[in-house]
């Protein structure tokens, strides 16, 4: 009996103990934004003292599992989650800061680009093939985000997971083995990025001559993987993806492709010693804006499940003892600064291009300042977004002896043929089609030539132009190129539905050639000078005359001009400025003879004479947004012009010659003399409404202040627009209406693309 007694006591004893060594490992699915519900999941437990002793995860299960592991608390992942970086990164592209203006000032917006380079699989033979790439979303702002979040945390566990805040496993899949590989050491943003890559849209990635993409094709659910490598007293599953197999009778494309490059999940842990917290989250996998909400719903679903969770976990973690396990960790990662900038896979001269970029804002004693990780992620972004050449993933490694980051970045050279097509598809005449070719090199300086070719009823183009970029901190081009622009009102709807009484037929030829120089100031601002030398020929009816008359403008002009601009569309922008200032000067001969279009000719039927004139423009529009949830953004622009130009023969090639207020894109379209003048200032609102994703209305108010016309000295234009921005281009349907005295000159007209209209020989 005595015995019996001790031996009780004993197990009495032994309780507490046995509770307190009770381990917990948490496992995360992957689902894309889905997975945002395992960080509501996470706050749950950690407000509850649940402690978190292992934890697994693939794909944004992974980042979610790895960020935690790494040191980073609940609240700085929210912070990620809500602050857009996630949406902008499975966009697609780099942002658009990133980019310098003097390059895409002149490129004309397309709906599509096809890169052409040799055959990848005969490269030896030089064969040309249009290049589709490998992948829809470009990974290169996850891949450098990803070095920033967790190359310190590798560092300090010396690639051992184990040896993490929290011993971390992530999962990604052999492509060439068709098997899941449980990845436990390394280089953590890797193994990460490893596991997020979904198969088309991320590219994969090659870990020890593995090509790897992402886990969930294999295993979406590894608690087996706690339970070999930690033997967890309880597992708690944060699952945000429908643990039932679909039915592929009904299933869409994508559901069924997924069907077959996926395995079947295994999501039966334990019964008696886990909980599973889950929900099928109604997202879509890139549908990161939503984030707010499935965090909630995490954290919501992990509160009702934990009763359960307490009564099988008896162990808890107070605030301060989560706060000082991080404190820990946090105290043994080294500074983020940065040493050696290593390029692989160019030419010496491009590597050496490439380097320099790298440190762009730094003396020439490049190697021995230490970059921050800020300055890395800047530049690196800067270079892919200006230079043609694509990143594989780049490396980040500690050098203990300079206690720095060396910099391995692989880069390739893209194709240097693009083909571009493009255009407006519209309920008026204003009808394009758009082919853009663009064959360009790079070695100590860049080198593009561009052929551009629209064609139009209303507005053709085409463009021969080259320029030579020497790429400093601050790179200095020169431009070079031949113009011919056809504008033609003479026939055609434009999608009036009252009657017309302010627009006039007419039809402006423009040839000239071009020679600019010009410099960026930064990355948004750049100013050059330009010659333009050519000839303009105007064609109009004239009053007393049987046959439209023809006046033609031989010219040399020159401009200097500043421009500065952060708008976040080419078309219907909702966020940004646009600054422009420009000074020009004409000289020319205009010349005119309609002595065979009469009978009996005067020598005032033939015309010549000597014109010229200065003139400056200046331009501020500005969108800010109002509600600081781009639900409501607030847009004004002012515009002023001053020239003393002259008058010509006829008042028609006066004013076809004269600047042109035209903020509105309709009224680029037709020709209305009450809108051209010497002098003007003109002023506009843009008040813009988001009414749901990518998906705004928006109205346009502008007046025209000038010297008298018609007995009026201002004018008014306004446009009512319900607009959708689609990959390709904007889709708009436009109430557009001139003159609010009348109920005249009231149009309707739908646009879908970008209307393209070339430069001016003689500015504006």
């Amino acid at each position: 009996m005595k015995r019996f007694s001790t031996i009780i006591i004993a197990i009495l004893l032994l309780l507490p103990l046995s509770a307190e060594a009770q381990s917990v490992g948490v496992v995360m699915s992957g689902g894309g934004a889905k997975g945002l519900y395992h960080i509501g999941v996470l706050r749950a437990l950690e407000e509850n003292g649940i402690p978190i002793d292992y934890i697994a995860g693939t794909s944004m299960g992974s980042i979610i599992g790895g960020m935690y592991a790494a040191g980073y608390t609940i609240e700085e992942m929210e912070e990620v989650a809500l602050s857009g970086d996630l949406d902008r990164w499975v966009s697609g592209g780099i942002d658009d800061k990133y980019r310098y203006h003097y390059i895409q000032r002149d490129r004309i917006s397309n709906m599509i680009t096809l890169p052409v380079g040799p055959d990848s699989k005969d490269a030896a033979s030089g064969r040309q093939r249009i290049i589709l790439p490998g992948s829809v979303i470009s990974s290169a702002e996850i891949d450098i985000a990803l070095n920033s979040f967790f190359a310190q945390a590798s560092t300090a566990a010396g690639g051992n997971f184990d040896n993490l805040m929290i011993p971390f496993r992530c999962m990604a899949t052999d492509m060439s083995e068709h098997r899941a590989v449980e990845l436990s050491s390394g280089d953590l943003a890797l193994a990460i990025r490893a596991s997020m890559a979904l198969p088309v849209a991320f590219p994969p990635v090659e870990i020890d001559s593995v090509l790897m993409c992402d886990g969930g094709c294999y295993d979406n659910f590894p608690w087996r993987s706690l339970e070999d490598n930690f033997h967890p007293d309880v597992l708690i599953g944060a699952c945000c993806v429908d643990i039932k197999p679909k039915s592929l009778k009904d299933a869409s494309v994508v559901d069924q492709l997924m069907s077959l490059i996926t395995k079947p999940t295994d999501f039966n842990m334990p019964a008696d010693r886990s909980v599973l917290v889950q929900r099928a989250v109604e997202a879509s996998t890139l549908d990161f804006k939503r984030a707010a909400e499935i965090m909630a719903a995490g954290y919501n679903d992990a509160l009702e499940a934990m009763p359960e969770i307490k009564a099988k976990v008896s162990r808890r973690m107070s605030k301060e003892d989560y706060a000082e396990r991080r404190r820990a960790f946090i105290a043994t990662l080294p500074r983020a600064h940065m040493g050696n900038v290593e390029i692989l896979g160019l030419k010496e001269s491009q590597a050496r291009i490439a380097h320099d970029m790298m440190y762009v804002g730094h003396n020439k004693a490049k190697d021995t300042l230490p970059l921050s990780g800020d300055e890395i992620t800047n530049n690196f972004l800067t270079m892919l977004a200006n230079v043609p050449v694509k990143s594989a993933f780049p490396i980040f490694r500690y050098n203990d002896a300079t206690e720095r980051y060396d910099v391995t970045l692989p880069l390739s050279v893209k194709p240097n043929f693009d083909i571009s097509i493009g255009g407006n598809i519209s309920s008026t005449a204003f009808n394009q089609a758009y082919l853009g070719l663009e064959y360009g090199w790079w070695s100590r300086v860049g080198q593009t030539f561009n052929l551009d070719i629209l064609l139009g009823p209303v507005y053709t183009m085409a463009r021969l132009k080259g320029r030579t970029t020497l790429i400093y901190d601050a790179p200095i081009y020169f431009d070079y190129s031949y113009n011919f622009n056809i504008h033609n009102t003479l026939k055609g709807n434009f999608g009036n539905l009252t009657q017309v009484d302010n627009a006039e037929q007419m039809r402006v030829m423009e040839n000239f050639g071009s020679l600019s120089v010009g410099m960026a100031l930064s990355r948004k601002a750049v100013a050059d000078i330009t010659i333009n030398g050519g000839r303009n020929s105007y064609s109009y009816e004239m009053v007393g005359y049987p046959k439209r008359q023809y006046t033609h403008f031989s010219y040399l002009s020159g401009g200097v001009s500043l421009e500065r601009t952060s708008l976040n569309k080419p078309l219907f922008p909702t966020s940004g400025t646009h600054l422009m200032a420009t000074g020009i000067y004409v000289y020319g001969r205009d010349e005119r003879d309609s002595r065979a279009d009469i009978i009996n000719p005067e020598p005032e039927d033939r015309f010549s004479r000597i014109r010229q004139w200065w003139g400056i423009k200046a331009k501020w529009e500005q969108y800010f947004d109002v509600t600081s949830s781009g639900i409501f953004s607030w847009g004004y622009a002012v515009e002023g012009v001053y020239t003393n130009h002259p008058t010509f023969d006829s008042r028609e090639a006066t004013l076809l010659s004269s600047p042109h207020y035209a903020p509105l894109l309709h009224s680029r379209m037709i020709y209305m003399p009450e809108f051209r003048a010497n002098r003007y200032l003109g002023v506009g609102l843009m008040p813009t409404l988001r009414i749901i994703d990518n998906l705004y209305a928006r109205l346009s108010v502008y007046a025209m202040l000038r010297d008298k016309f018609a007995g009026e000295i201002v004018h008014y234009m306004s446009d009512l627009s319900i607009i959708y921005h689609t990959p390709i281009g904007p889709v708009s349907l436009a109430l557009t209406k001139y003159d609010f005295s009348s109920s005249k000159n009231l149009y309707l007209t739908f646009n879908f693309g970008y209307a393209i209209f070339g430069r001016k020989g003689l500015f504006f």
